[in-house]
Formats: structure tokens, sequence, C-alpha cells
């Protein structure tokens, strides 16, 4: 098969600025993605979904999600952590939000369960809204976040067992926080699986948080080849995007590389299934 494929809108920053939205949907039409993104990141820019109702008609693409981060630290009422519910009571032209929970509470370390209950609070809000709107909430696992791992993000969706709340499977940060077991990851999170995203990477200092670097898809220690093959054994057929983020330089061109070698990794795993079948290191 071949999979809806769409960007990040990470792909499109560096360290001079970042494309404007109309910029990014045309590059993506031209470069033949499926679908675009958007990164409204905290919840004081919940007004910035708007830009995502006229996409399909006017664009030809569709919207693949929308990225936020959740900082409960800050408290429910804080406009970070408050936009977030009036972002999912206007959202138009896309069903997907992806959250990061970057913490619940001072002094909760990542993947600590003492957070379970402040973050179940929140998300029980979140949930009748999403509910109501027919919106998928995806929790996106992230270095140094308290929803850093998948297995934390499998724990809450068990805990709450909500039709709304699935999971995002994140490449780079799998690999990233210690890249093994990953036959027994993707297992896991199958139940609940409803996205993924993937990069080139390979470990590094110099690297995103001071571990690995982002990559385009070509390139990199990471091997997604073999990452594309378990997702296929799990029988998941979804969007698959590329995440991008720190990349900067000419964004088109790294585009049009990861695309071309998604579209290769597919050619191959269809051609010949069996070359993904490498043994796993436990």
């Amino acid at each position: 098969m071949t999979y809806p494929f769409y960007a990040m809108d990470f792909a499109f920053y560096n360290s001079m600025g970042i494309y404007s939205f109309e910029a990014r949907c045309e590059m993506l039409k031209e470069i033949g993605y499926d679908a675009t993104h958007l990164s409204v990141w905290h919840g004081e820019r919940w007004r910035d979904v708007e830009k995502l109702k006229n996409v399909k008609e006017k664009y030809g693409l569709d919207v693949a999600g929308v990225y936020v981060v959740l900082d409960l630290s800050l408290g429910e009422d804080h406009p970070r952590n408050a936009g977030i519910l009036k972002m999912l009571e206007i959202m138009e032209g896309c069903s997907t939000v992806e959250l990061a929970i970057q913490s619940v509470g001072h002094h909760i370390r990542p993947s600590d369960p003492k957070g379970d209950d402040i973050a179940v609070k929140w998300l029980e809000k979140a949930l009748k809204i999403a509910e109501r709107r027919n919106i998928n909430i995806l929790l996106y696992t992230h270095l140094s976040f308290w929803v850093e791992r998948h297995e934390d993000a499998v724990r809450l969706c068990k805990r709450l067992n909500h039709p709304n709340l699935g999971i995002v499977f994140c490449g780079y940060h799998w690999y990233a926080v210690d890249g093994t077991n990953l036959s027994a990851t993707l297992q896991a999170v199958s139940p609940y699986l409803k996205q993924v995203n993937i990069s080139g990477s390979r470990r590094n200092p110099h690297g995103f948080g001071g571990v690995a670097t982002i990559e385009p898809l070509d390139a990199g220690e990471l091997d997604n080849f073999a990452l594309l093959g378990q997702l296929k054994k799990i029988g998941y057929n979804g969007m698959i995007g590329y995440q991008g983020w720190s990349e900067g330089g000419d964004a088109y061109s790294k585009l049009s590389r990861s695309l071309k070698a998604f579209r290769d990794m597919e050619r191959r795993l269809e051609a010949y299934p069996h070359w993904a079948d490498l043994k796993l290191t436990p």
C-alpha cells in the first residue's frame, strides 16, 4: 500500500525565521505531499487554527494534525493551557490534535506515574470537547517531557479508555530516548496508534537535546526502512509524516529528498518484504 504522507511544519523553521503558511502549503503541494500540518505550540496561539478551514479547497491538501504543548506546572487556567481547550472548540478543517505534555507539575520527572492523576483530570475535560466535535487527541511522546516514552502514552490511554484518545508514534523521540525494543513498543502502542512521524537521525551530542540529530529521511543512522517494515507487520495503515525539526536550510530541497526516500522505502518493502526482517536489537 501507499501511505498518505505529510510534513510537519517543523521542517519550515530555520535560524532566520519561518516560511509563511501560504508558502508552506504551496511547496508541499508542488513537491507531492498529501497533507500539511500546523504547530500551534501553546494555547495562547489558539486562533492560528483558523487558517486550516480553507486548506483543502485552496491547496488540495489534507491537514494531518495540529501540534500543541501542555504545561500543567503553570496551572490549568494559564493561557498556554486554557487556550488549548478554546482551540478544540473552534477547529475546522482538521480532526487531529497532537498533544505533547511537557510537565504536570514541579518536581515530577519524565515518565513518573505520580503525575497521572493531574494529566487525567485535564484530559477528561479536553476529551469531552473532542468527543462532541469529533476530534482525536493523540499523545505525542517527546524527549525530556513528562510523556517522554510511548509506554507513558499507553498507560494514559489504558486508564482513560476513550475512543477519541490515541497515540502518535514519534520515530525520532523513540530513537533518542533509548531506541530499543521497537517491535514490543509498536505492539504495545498498536491498539491506540493513529499517526506516525519519522526522521533520519544519528546519535550526536550536537543534536537535538544533546542526544541525537534530526535529518532528512535519506540520512542518519536510524533505519527507517526497518521501522516501516515493523509498522506494516502490526497492520498500521494511517498517515505517516516527516518530522524535520531543527533541519533548517532549504526546506524545499530537504522535503523533496525525504518524500523521494520514503516512497522508495515503500517500493522496496512492497517488492521485497523479507528485506525488513532484520534481527532487531532487544
